[in-house]
């Protein structure tokens, strides 16, 4: 029997290890494969992903749901008031002192009279000065200005991948250009190790070649990496994990830009989030202005209350007569903050000029740069071309090809930087324009 009970135990310990087993295996498997998902994406749809799991973005959202619960409770404060009371007194009968100077305190555990309490109130008030009117209003304006906020953080964020995206296409570029010069001074070693054997060249050709080689090798793992922090920018600002492998789908090019300064000045002040802002932050300080002004006015108030022992209802009115000057001070301070508003709206319109035509000029230039450094290359590859046929034929030395690769990866790399920052200017003047992510 102990033996039967023991192989019994046996078995269950051996199934118990191998469901431990395959539920290890089946978590490893998991997270591996969570660890290397892998993204093909467009520029639109890295945009789509950090709208929806970016948490500044969703912050802001949190903060438009906050400004609406402020407005319905402003709007609910005009509204009447209705109150149910309902309670139950328990009243013991008064103490006899006689019977307490005896000793005798029976009367604390005397049952009493019970009295039922079961009232109801309404009250309103009748006439705040406009005091009430100037609280929605306000709560209006902050919901709006809320609002302007959170497609003001959209844009920021549009920008930001659009700026990464980029960032991304641009480090790709270089990598490629690394990967493809480091195979052409191979391919040169090669060539200039059978030119050498062959007596043609002198063996310090080979260590300026060498030198060359390492230079190439040092500047692609410098590209590797950058093209890796990229990567690690544009996955972090999507709000995604940063083990995720993207690739995308387009590459580095130059789509011309049609508009003109006067057009993107003239869109920025009617599209921005900021001078919609400052439109709201003015009806918030004026009715910060009547809601002072209000406290100077008479105050009515209506309570009716209904009970068992009655009904009874009463108007109240309310003058104020004299506070110390405290109100006045209250609408000096709210005047001021009013006048504030107009020299903070000055203020943002020369800001957001300034903006738009830092943004367009900054793309001209790149534009300009784009079309000089494809000239660039063309004129370095056939330079480079010459140079190595000139090698091979003994009438050009090991330096003039060197230098010619050296001027096409030059070239190259400032081609690529010229088509950043025209699309990241382009992207930076659509947002001047308060027109990105629309």
């Amino acid at each position: 029997m102990k033996k039967l009970k023991a192989v019994k135990e046996n078995k269950k310990n051996i199934l118990f290890a191998w469901l431990g087993l395959t539920i290890t295996l089946f978590l490893l498997i998991s997270g591996s494969t969570l660890a290397s998902q892998k993204l093909d994406l467009n520029l639109d749809r890295c945009i789509e992903i950090a709208l929806e799991k970016n948490l500044g973005y969703q912050i802001s959202q949190s903060s438009v749901e906050i400004k609406e619960a402020q407005l319905d409770e402003a709007e609910g404060a005009k509204k009447t008031n209705v109150k149910l009371k309902a309670g139950y007194i328990q009243m013991n009968e008064a103490p006899d002192p006689e019977s307490i100077i005896e000793g005798d305190f029976s009367y604390l555990f005397s049952t009493g009279q019970g009295i039922p309490q079961i009232s109801v109130s309404i009250s309103k008030v009748l006439y705040s000065g406009g005091k009430f009117k100037s609280l929605v209003d306000q709560a209006e304006a902050g919901k709006q200005i809320s609002l302007n906020e959170l497609e003001g953080k959209a844009q920021e964020i549009v920008f930001q991948v659009t700026q990464a995206y980029y960032g991304v296409l641009q480090a790709e570029g270089l990598k490629k250009v690394s990967e493809q010069a480091l195979t052409q001074i191979r391919a040169h070693l090669k060539n200039s190790q059978a030119l050498l054997a062959e007596g043609m060249i002198a063996p310090i050709d080979l260590n300026r070649i060498k030198s060359q080689l390492s230079n190439l090798e040092y500047n692609l793992i410098r590209a590797e990496n950058g093209y890796d922090l990229a990567i690690y920018n544009l996955t972090s600002i999507m709000g995604i994990n940063l083990d995720t492998v993207v690739r995308l789908q387009n590459n580095l090019s130059y789509q011309p830009c049609a508009i003109t300064l006067d057009e993107a000045l003239e869109s920025a002040i009617r599209s921005r989030t900021e001078l919609a802002n400052i439109d709201q932050q003015r009806i918030a300080m004026e009715g910060m202005v009547d809601i002072a002004k209000s406290n100077k006015k008479p105050q009515i108030a209506m309570n009716l209350e209904s009970g068992l022992s009655g009904w009874q209802v009463a108007v109240i009115g309310e003058i104020p007569i004299f506070d110390g000057g405290v109100n006045d001070a209250k609408i000096q301070e709210a005047e001021l903050k009013l006048a504030q508003v107009d020299q903070n709206e000055k203020q943002v319109q020369q800001m957001i000029e300034f903006e738009v035509r830092s943004a367009y000029l900054s793309m001209k230039e790149a534009e300009e740069l784009i079309q000089v450094t494809e000239q660039g290359i063309e004129n370095s590859l056939e330079s480079f071309r010459i140079a190595q046929v000139k090698y091979n034929e003994g009438i050009a030395t090991n330096a003039e090809v060197i230098d010619a690769q050296s001027a096409l990866i030059e070239a190259e790399t400032n081609h690529l930087n010229a088509l950043y920052d025209y699309n990241t200017n382009r992207a930076a003047l659509i947002k001047a324009m308060g027109l990105i992510g629309k």
